[in-house]
């Protein structure tokens, strides 16, 4: 948006088409859903996403990632990665330690047998050493998008549990420099000139 200033010294502003976009489709949220409501309100924050190619991972459902780094001197797998609302992804833990930034919705947390024992919502930055109990993640009442960053490991850095908490599959670093390297590059920046 810019501000410019006409003949007679007021002030003008000028909207991109895609600001312009942007607000009606949050205007249309607000109108068709209500102002009060707190899904109208996430709608009309919503992320825009339509510059990440997302990818998924055989017999992991309700989950899309988008890697993009893997740092191989400093140890480092940064990801974001969408959690289908209110869908839970798949018991398992972390064996890095790591960070995480809520993009857009919130991330529900839930203990192994399932119970809701924490929600992050937009916004909220969260850092763990790895280790911790088992427990499931997912979105809330929209798809949650996150940014996670993991480090400290070049062995395993997700492990996958069930129900009997035993092991059914590791996600290590070299994984994911697999899926890196595999995974449609991501959109560069424009440099004009």
């Amino acid at each position: 948006m810019t501000d410019t200033e006409n003949k007679k010294g007021s002030s003008e502003v000028t909207i991109t088409r895609r600001e312009g976009v942007f607000a009606m489709g949050a205007a249309a949220a607000l109108s068709m859903l209500g102002s009060s409501s707190a899904v109208a309100k996430e709608v009309a924050g919503e992320f825009d996403q339509s510059n990440i190619k997302w990818n998924s991972l055989e017999g992991i459902d309700n989950l899309w990632y988008h890697i993009v780094r893997v740092d191989l001197q400093n140890k480092v797998v940064d990801i974001i990665l969408k959690f289908a609302a209110n869908k839970k992804v798949v018991l398992h833990r972390h064996h890095a330690d790591y960070s995480t930034f809520i993009i857009q919705g919130e991330l529900r947390l839930y203990d192994k047998d399932g119970a809701l024992k924490e929600i992050r919502p937009t916004g909220s930055y969260v850092q763990k050493k790895a280790g911790g109990p088992p427990h499931d993640e997912g979105g809330g009442d929209v798809d949650c998008i996150a940014w996670f960053s993991n480090w400290g490991t070049d062995g395993v850095i997700y492990e996958v549990l069930d129900a009997e908490l035993k092991t059914t599959a590791k996600l290590e670093f070299l994984d994911f420099k697999t899926l890196f390297e595999t995974q449609e590059k991501p959109i560069q920046p424009f440099i004009p000139g």
